[in-house]
Order: C-alpha cells, then structure tokens, then sequence
C-alpha cells in the first residue's frame, strides 16, 4: 500500500489528501482505526466487483492515504 500512497500524492492528490487530514484532525486514535478497517473493507468490496465505481475508489483510496499519515504523524509525535 505504500508505493500506492506514493504514487496517489505524485498525482496531484495533495490537496484532497490534505483537507481529509484536517478532518480527521478531531478523531481520536480508536475512531481513526475503525475508520481505516471500514475503509479497507470498502476497498475489497469494490475490488470483488466486476464494475466498479472510480470515483468512489478515488474517495475511499484518498481517504486511506489520510489515514496513513495521520497515523504516522500521531505515531511519530507531529500532531
């Protein structure tokens, strides 16, 4: 997932990914994990089917990616 994440921002999906780290600014660390496992499960589902909606993968991916860093900037003590 992290080379996914690396090319995700290359493409000019900065300012999305920014303003969805914003958002998760006020979640506490559960809320933040819950929220990830609910995101992974969206993501195999749309996966698993044989049409998929890209705009929603967009989101969902996009949303991952906020994830992933606020996590690591939690872990990482850069709140």
């Amino acid at each position: 997932m992290r080379r996914e994440t690396y090319d995700c921002i290359r493409r000019g999906y900065t300012p999305e990914v920014l303003r969805e780290i914003k958002g998760l600014r006020y979640f506490d660390d559960a809320d933040i994990q819950f929220y990830r496992k609910e995101t992974l499960q969206g993501l195999s589902l749309l996966k698993k089917k044989k049409i998929v909606n890209l705009i929603e993968m967009r989101r969902l991916a996009i949303g991952l990616i906020a994830i992933e860093v606020t996590i690591k900037q939690r872990i990482g003590g850069q709140i």
